[in-house]
């Protein structure tokens, strides 16, 4: 019965975010059904219990979202980002649209960009070349994600918080895994490309057609005549940042800080100096935002771990497939899915591998590898805010737009778990 209620009250976590319910009240709901059903003192334990896995989680993570989202912010505000994209896109030309925005989203993506900066840079080059290519806008938020939310979150050296998440808890490096990472990661690519290039096809045989909103054109005027920095001088900065993370072996966020002090550096002609303390406040604000929402759902988890079911849970949890690489595999991708968030989803299941897993003997470098992908499965169902963001800025809904956004960042990521477990498995990894 006590596993019933787990159930029901992660039941109750997704409903209240599908619902729009913020993640927070929707996390303390549904943690005081759990304790009440479990027949522990909820006073107690969300003033003690709750608040030291939301605040431990928190501090343990502040620098890296916050210096994460600061690099992203000047990458946005000098124009940096916008250079990077435009240059990819002048390279490939107007016959492959959609391949060259979604490279551009996949190599913002790995030098460090956050995913909601990308999209803010990549939109009004989606609607100029997808005016240009009369390909219908409800594509946009496919296109986007097919980039900046798939393969490059999940590859070995991404200073993503994807990657950067399980190295933090399991101590592995950045390129852990770096062979069958790369190998799963290019597997990855090829189906979301060929999806997203086979749907786009047929989105124009069906006779659907661009259709520019005022929104567009508004979008479209505030970027002209901004003055960009070379792409040399745009890419500097981020090849700084990975090299200081992945070779030099930085702590994630000494190479975060130093790539945030290169960009100021780099962009400094770029940068709009008199507004620099309100853009980096808002950056500030930006990453504790998504912080402290991803710290509420931790501290959910850490109730869960309080229960008389936890146990039980953890027994049947490690019994799946007799393998711990599996096991968490699943975890990961099913939490992810509840909380509408891939950090979210680790920040609840690694600190258990941890604790069950490790002694197990599993391989850590397979194990962070497969955790990274399995966070950027279910991840992004309908309920996910960035999901949500996404269609509100693009001006789409999920009626007509979530379908492919389904199939590259929910199916293709989870057929690619499938094989990256088969590839540890044959490499004797697993």
């Amino acid at each position: 019965m006590g596993i019933l209620f787990v159930l029901i009250s992660l039941g109750l976590l997704i409903f209240f975010c599908c619902r729009g319910v913020p993640i927070f009240f929707a996390a303390l709901i549904s943690g005081i059904f759990l304790l009440i059903t479990a027949g522990l003192n909820p006073i107690e334990q969300m003033t003690t219990t709750y608040v030291n896995g939301l605040a431990g989680y928190f501090g343990q993570f502040f620098f890296i979202f916050v210096l994460g989202s600061l690099f992203g912010k000047l990458t946005d505000i000098s124009g940096a980002a916008d250079s990077i994209a435009q240059a990819i896109i002048d390279k490939l030309g107007d016959k492959f649209i959609i391949p060259s925005l979604m490279v551009a989203g996949a190599v913002l993506a790995y030098g460090g960009v956050s995913v909601f900066v990308c999209m803010f840079t990549l939109y009004p080059l989606m609607v100029s070349l997808f005016k240009r290519g009369d390909i219908s806008r409800t594509l946009i938020p496919a296109v986007y994600f097919c980039g900046a939310g798939t393969f490059a979150c999940m590859m070995p050296g991404s200073p993503q918080i994807q990657n950067l998440m399980p190295g933090q808890i399991l101590g592995t490096p950045a390129t852990a895994a770096f062979v069958p990472g790369m190998i799963s990661a290019v597997f990855e690519a090829v189906l979301v490309f060929a999806f997203m290039i086979w749907y786009a096809k047929r989105s124009k045989e069906k006779g659907e057609h661009f259709e520019m909103t005022e929104k567009d054109r508004q979008t479209l005027a505030l970027k002209e005549g901004r003055e960009l920095p070379s792409v040399i001088i745009a890419l500097i900065p981020m090849i700084i940042l990975l090299v200081t993370l992945n070779i030099f072996k930085f702590t994630a966020e000494l190479a975060l800080f130093t790539g945030c002090i290169s960009a100021l550096i780099f962009y400094y002609k770029q940068i709009p100096w008199k507004d620099i303390w309100k853009h980096l406040n808002d950056g500030t604000k930006d990453g504790t935002g998504s912080l402290f929402n991803t710290s509420a759902v931790v501290g959910f988890g850490s109730l869960v771990q309080m229960t008389p079911a936890f146990d039980t849970l953890i027994t049947a949890v490690t019994g799946i497939g007799g393998s711990p690489l599996i096991a968490s595999g699943i975890a990961v991708t099913l939490l992810a899915g509840v909380c509408g968030s891939g950090s979210g989803g680790m920040g609840i299941v690694l600190p258990i591998i941890k604790e069950y897993f490790v002694p197990m003997g599993v391989n850590l470098e397979a194990m962070h590898r497969v955790c990274a992908l399995a966070s950027l499965g279910l991840d992004s169902l309908p309920h996910n805010g960035l999901v949500v963001s996404v269609l509100n800025v693009t001006e789409n809904d999920h009626k007509h737009s979530y379908f492919p956004v389904f199939i590259t960042t929910c199916v293709i990521p989870l057929v690619t778990l499938a094989f990256m477990i088969a590839l540890f498995y044959a490499m004797g990894m697993a």
